[in-house]
């Protein structure tokens, strides 16, 4: 177990990166970062998250930025009328993207169940 531990920790660390960033006085300051996760940094996923007015949230596909929708409740027959999906037991739009979960929505006014990790 020790050899797995110590493989492990060296794996981590080797992921973390040594980066040149400018310091105040205009002089290259290094700096460390976390592994990025998906090619983006998950401190620059989170803010731009945040940005656009969302917020990040850990399904089982990794972060996501869940963000409100701007016709959550509305009232709905089919997903084409949502900007996320329309949700067939209130018959309105979903709150916000991505809907986590398993949900029955409607299509064309044709009832189906979709599961969001």
């Amino acid at each position: 177990m020790t050899r797995i531990s110590a493989f492990v920790a060296l794996f981590i660390l080797a992921a973390c990166q040594l980066v040149e960033a400018p310091g105040e006085d205009g002089a290259a300051a290094a700096t460390t970062t976390a592994p990025s996760v998906g090619g983006q940094s998950p401190l620059i996923m989170e803010q731009q998250c945040k940005a656009a007015g969302g917020k990040v949230v850990i399904g089982l596909a990794g972060a996501q930025c869940a963000r409100a929708q701007p016709d959550a409740g509305k009232a709905c027959t089919s997903s084409s009328e949502c900007s996320g999906v329309c949700l067939a037991a209130a018959r309105s739009c979903s709150p916000v993207t991505p809907f986590f979960g398993c949900h029955e929505v409607l299509n064309s006014g044709k009832k189906a169940i979709i599961c969001i990790d």
